[in-house]
C-alpha cells in the first residue's frame, strides 16, 4: 500500500501541498481531482521521487520513497508531456525501460503497441500528440510497477482510442498494483475509477468510494409549483446546478434533507444519475447555473 501523510512542498516561494494525506490501495483505481494550479502534478512528482517533500512522508509497505531508491523502481509516473523520450524509437525505449524496472513486460507492451498500431522503429518525436500520450501510457503499464500515476492519460487521444485506452488501464490493474490517474475528464474517471480524492488549496479532502457517493448524494429535478415560496433551497444545504424559471436542479445528501425537500410546494420531483462533474462542482465551491 503506498501512503501518503501530510505533504507539504513550496516551489518558488509559493505553497503548492499543505498537508496532503491519503492512501492507495493494491486492486483499485484512483481518480484525482482539482481546479487548475491546486498542486496535482507537483503531487505526482513527490509520490514518483521527483521532487522531495518540505515535510511528510511517503511511504510503499513501510518504506519511505525519498530515503530508499531502490523502491522507486516499484512506481512509475507517465507525464502529460512526455519529451524525455523523443530521440528514441518506440523500441528502443521499451529496452530501456527493461533495464529499469525488473518487472517491465516486454510482450505485454509490443501487445499494446500492437492494438494501437503505433510504429515500434520510428521515433517518439515523429509521433502525434494523441500518440505520444498513447506510447507512454502503454511504456508506463508495461512496467507492471506496483504503483502507476497517470497524468492526464487522454491528453490529446482521439475518442476511439481514448475508449481502447481506458479499457486497457482498466484491464493493467492487478490485485498487486494500483493506478492513480490525475484527470479534468471527470466523465472518464466516473466510468474507471473506485474512488476519488478530491485536492484543493494544497490539502486532499476524505477520500471517496464512487459507489458509496452515488448512494450517499441525491440529484434532484424539481419544479416547484407557481408562487410557491423558494426559501427552502436557501436555508438549507443543498447545491443548485441550474436553475429555469421554476426548474431547479440540485444536490443534497442527507435522507431528513430530502424528507424535508418533499413537504414543499412543488409540482414535480425527479431523481436524475449523479455525474462526477455535477460533484466536483458542489464541493469545489463551483457556481451552479442559474438563469
Amino acid at each position: 500500500m503506498l501512503r501518503i501523510d501530510k505533504l507539504h512542498k513550496q516551489i518558488d516561494g509559493r505553497a503548492v501541498l499543505q498537508g496532503a494525506s491519503f492512501e492507495l490501495r493494491p486492486g483499485t483505481i484512483t481518480g484525482l481531482i482539482g481546479r487548475n494550479g491546486t498542486g496535482k502534478t507537483t503531487l505526482m512528482r513527490l509520490l514518483t521521487g521527483i521532487y522531495d517533500p518540505d515535510r511528510g512522508q511517503v511511504t510503499l509497505d513501510g518504506v519511505d520513497i525519498h530515503r530508499q531508491a531502490n523502491v522507486k523502481r516499484d512506481i512509475v509516473f507517465v507525464p502529460d508531456a512526455p519529451t524525455a523520450l523523443e530521440g528514441y524509437t518506440l523500441k528502443q525505449c521499451g529496452q530501456l525501460y527493461g533495464k529499469i524496472y525488473p518487472s517491465f513486460d516486454r510482450l505485454y507492451f509490443e501487445d499494446i503497441i500492437g492494438r494501437f498500431k503505433l510504429p515500434l522503429n520510428k521515433s517518439v518525436r515523429s509521433l502525434s500528440k494523441g500518440m505520444k500520450m498513447l506510447f507512454s501510457t502503454a511504456l508506463g503499464l508495461a512496467t507492471r510497477a506496483r504503483v502507476i500515476l497517470l497524468d492526464e492519460p487522454t491528453n490529446g487521444v482521439d475518442a476511439v482510442a481514448k475508449k481502447q485506452l481506458l479499457a486497457l488501464i482498466m484491464e493493467s490493474v492487478t490485485p498487486e498494483s494500483c493506478i492513480l490517474i490525475s484527470s479534468h475528464m471527470l466523465s472518464e474517471l466516473d466510468r474507471i475509477a473506485d474512488s476519488i480524492i478530491l485536492l484543493r488549496d494544497g490539502r486532499t479532502e476524505e477520500q471517496w468510494l464512487l459507489e458509496e457517493l452515488r448512494m450517499q448524494v441525491r440529484k434532484l429535478q424539481i419544479v416547484f409549483n407557481e408562487g410557491a415560496s423558494m426559501d427552502w433551497l436557501s436555508q438549507n444545504e443543498v447545491h443548485v446546478l441550474q436553475q429555469i424559471g421554476r426548474v431547479y436542479t440540485v444536490l443534497l445528501e442527507s435522507d431528513a434533507l430530502y424528507s424535508s425537500l418533499m413537504k414543499q410546494d412543488m409540482l414535480l420531483v425527479d431523481e436524475l444519475a449523479l455525474a462526477l462533474e455535477d460533484w466536483f462542482s458542489w464541493k469545489s465551491g463551483g457556481d451552479g447555473d442559474v438563469a
